[in-house]
């Protein structure tokens, strides 16, 4: 097991070396001057050309690349004329809002997806599995900038229940602070739990269909014990697998529900530093999404073999 974690986390350096190089050249190369964004469109060439050449836009692309990567590589991601602070900051500020919106968010759709799935898959061809089906089919069409709409304009704006925008840290006020994220996170996760519902739903009749199945009923074993702790189990793996995806993809992807909520999370941040072409804020937002993601599918690997006891990792992988 040792063997194979240290394999996966040296995995993790190529791809983040080659992500770095895209996402530093693709920022470096599109139009315009970020020079010109700090100082101003009344700003003079000179004034221009002299901040400039003091953030080392003039050097080739590869220098400046290199003198990132090193920076990178000793903790500094740079410092952003916009936020007037280091990056660190910058991300570390707005990186807790994320985390807690997407934990609630991954937690909302696990709640309604794995039971619902499993129902579907057990009652399969009945009603139930009809507006299940129904339901994931239309979560898996509508955006979820449309379900946070559509939830903002009931449970805030008419019936005034929840409010409509805003964030307060839980971990200063939880009451409240779970008051503003109720939506977002309802918002962000109902539309990922369709997905999540389909992956259930399928892996759990696969299992169902097993001949062991069929002799633990022959047994006596009764219908809930062998649907949630001996087929819910087996059929772990594909769940677990699409539940670390998926959280992946609430860190990365919420940038839409911040924005919708004014969440002041990483989404929020990178929407305003592409705004403004701070360089330094998007490179250190983006690094640190693809390391979230990569790290996540560790976890989720290592993970399966607590799922599933008759998985052992060896020195061979």
């Amino acid at each position: 097991m040792l063997t194979y974690i240290c394999k996966r986390i040296l995995s993790v350096i190529p791809v983040l070396a080659v992500v770095s190089v895209v996402i530093f050249s693709i920022i470096h190369l599109t139009p315009g001057n970020p020079a010109r964004a700090i100082l101003g469109p009344e700003a003079s060439a000179e004034a221009v050309a002299a901040l400039a050449e003091e953030m080392g836009l003039n050097r080739p692309i590869v220098v400046q690349y290199f003198s990132w990567l090193g920076s990178v590589l000793t903790g500094d991601l740079g410092y952003s004329p916009f936020l007037n602070r280091p990056v660190t900051e910058a991300i570390a500020g707005n990186l807790v809002p994320t985390l807690q919106l997407s934990t609630l968010a991954l937690l909302v759709a696990v709640a309604i997806a794995v039971p619902l799935g499993t129902l579907a898959a057990r009652y399969r061809g009945s009603i139930v599995d009809s507006l299940t089906q129904g339901v994931t089919l239309f979560g898996l069409a509508a955006p979820s900038f449309v379900l946070g709409l559509l939830l903002m304009l009931t449970f805030a704006v008419n019936l005034r229940v929840l409010p409509v925008a805003g964030y307060t840290n839980p971990f200063t006020d939880p009451l409240e602070g779970l008051r503003y994220l109720i939506l977002p996170a309802i918002s962000l996760g109902g539309v990922l739990a369709a997905f999540l519902t389909r992956t259930t739903r399928a892996a759990v009749m696969d299992v169902l269909m097993a001949d062991y199945i069929d002799a633990a009923r022959s047994r006596g074993v009764v219908e809930g014990r062998l649907l949630f702790r001996h087929t819910l189990r087996n059929a772990g793996l594909p769940i677990l697998t699409v539940i670390g995806l998926t959280f992946g993809s609430l860190v990365t992807g919420s940038l839409v529900t911040e924005t919708i909520f004014n969440i002041p999370g990483l989404g929020t941040l990178l929407v305003n530093s592409i705004e403004r072409r701070d360089y330094p804020v998007i490179q250190g937002v983006v690094l640190l999404a693809t390391l979230l993601y990569l790290l996540v599918n560790l976890v989720v690997d290592l993970l399966y073999a607590v799922v599933d006891p008759r998985i052992r990792y060896s020195e061979e992988k």
